[in-house]
């Protein structure tokens, strides 16, 4: 087994533990899930993959697109409200610059690479961030806080705004990365059926955690968008 495909299984690992971490099961199990579903490790396994997917060259170029495009956003979200809407974070992220937590950027490239290599198109990894967000917004926003909506919208708390927000921006860096590295989204074809199968999982976890918080539409409708999505992917493959 190579490398690359050890990475892949290591980070097909982590929806898991995101579940694990949160049924507070007893023992090494809750020691191992509590350490593993941490963010940090989320932005090493993306980075690992990306290495190994894009090469050094072209993840680096990804990265600090991803994070410039990303921060510029959130900073004018967080003080102006646009294009998400109004909102603010606690400290439940960590250090922040200029009220925009250092993770949040991070974050934003992860999920581009993994929402990218997934559907192999800058048009559907967008939408695929989207439906990310659709699961996980109200249930961190509105039950964990680690950002409050100023003003309650109309998604379980969430206002629309948000999501059109998220598609703005995803695309904004996706088609900025593809301008300055010409690299074809089609290229990532080769981490099927890895990519597929995390994108995937990596949404019915957060869709799990939902039900158990309560949040049982929230959960249903992120597994459904996501399981139409890959099929959508699947038969245009």
């Amino acid at each position: 087994m190579g490398f690359k495909k050890i990475v892949w299984i290591l980070t097909t690992i982590y929806p898991i533990t995101l579940v694990l971490s949160i049924l507070h099961i007893n023992g090494l199990i809750e020691y191992f899930s509590s350490i593993y579903s941490i963010p940090l490790v989320f932005i090493v396994l993306y980075f690992l993959n990306s290495l190994l997917e894009m090469g050094t060259n072209r993840t680096v170029k990804f990265l600090i697109v991803s994070i410039t495009i990303s921060y510029i956003f959130e900073f004018i979200g967080v003080h102006y409200g646009i294009p998400f809407g109004k909102y603010y974070y606690t400290e439940g992220l960590g250090p922040k610059i200029l009220g925009v937590p250092i993770f949040i950027p991070l974050l934003w490239s992860s999920l581009g690479f993994y929402s990218l290599a997934a559907t192999n198109s800058y048009l559907l990894a967008s939408l695929a961030m989207v439906i990310i967000d659709l699961t996980f917004d109200p249930l961190l926003s509105q039950k964990v806080k680690l950002w409050i909506w100023q003003s309650p919208g109309q998604y379980f708390g969430v206002p629309i705004t948000n999501f059109i927000g998220w598609f703005i921006v995803s695309a904004v860096f996706f088609y900025s990365f593809y301008i300055l590295s010409k690299y074809r989204a089609s290229q990532l074809k080769k981490t099927k059926p890895f990519s597929s199968i995390f994108y995937l999982e990596y949404i019915v976890s957060w869709g799990i955690i939902d039900i158990i918080k309560g949040l049982f539409v929230v959960g249903i409708i992120g597994i459904v968008l996501s399981i139409l999505l890959i099929i959508i992917i699947t038969s245009l493959n």
